[in-house]
């Protein structure tokens, strides 16, 4: 796993862990709930609540999957023009990495917040589950802190999948060290 054990190890584990459990119950939500709204459709009286509850199952995964992904640096990264650009800018795009990932989990924290107080003033209820709307919006912010967090344990932890370093480089001593 060439996981390098942090002092916030502990912690890493218990959100992983969290991460991995609820989106396993909102993958499991989601398919119970599609498959009501399929039967309903098939027997000619579908369920009106199983088209949002699919919607707001959907959403809360997608903010917690996409900070899962920051976790053990599984996420998209753009390294090609990193590999043909000169030396100064593989040791610089660790930086930049880090601020533009980081910079963009805290404005989606910050906007985030913004929807669910808006949601909260003005009393905001699902149309069809009557439940308040800020159950579903704050899905954005806690996504915002996983991601924070999860990018935190991507360099301390995988720190050697954050490096962009030199790619071919590393294929050829691969290979001598295969032979």
């Amino acid at each position: 796993m060439d996981r390098k054990k942090s002092k916030l190890s502990g912690f890493f584990d218990v959100i992983n862990k969290l991460e991995d459990v609820v989106l396993a119950i909102l993958v499991i939500g989601m398919v119970i709930v599609i498959m009501l709204q399929i039967i309903g459709r098939i027997i000619g009286h579908p369920f009106p609540w199983t088209e949002e509850s699919s919607r707001y199952l959907f959403l809360w995964m997608m903010f917690v999957a996409l900070a899962a992904g920051f976790n053990r640096c599984e996420s998209s990264r753009v390294t090609l023009l990193l590999q043909v650009g000169p030396s100064w800018l593989k040791k610089f795009s660790e930086l930049l990495y880090a601020v533009f990932v980081l910079g963009f989990f805290i404005i989606m924290f910050i906007y985030g917040l913004d929807v669910v107080k808006q949601q909260i003033q003005w009393h905001e209820m699902g149309t069809a589950l009557l439940i308040p709307m800020w159950i579903i919006g704050i899905c954005q912010p806690v996504g915002a802190v996983l991601g924070f967090i999860g990018t935190i344990q991507s360099f301390l932890e995988y720190h050697h999948k954050v490096a962009i370093g030199d790619k071919e480089a590393e294929k050829q001593k691969a290979l001598e060290n295969e032979g």
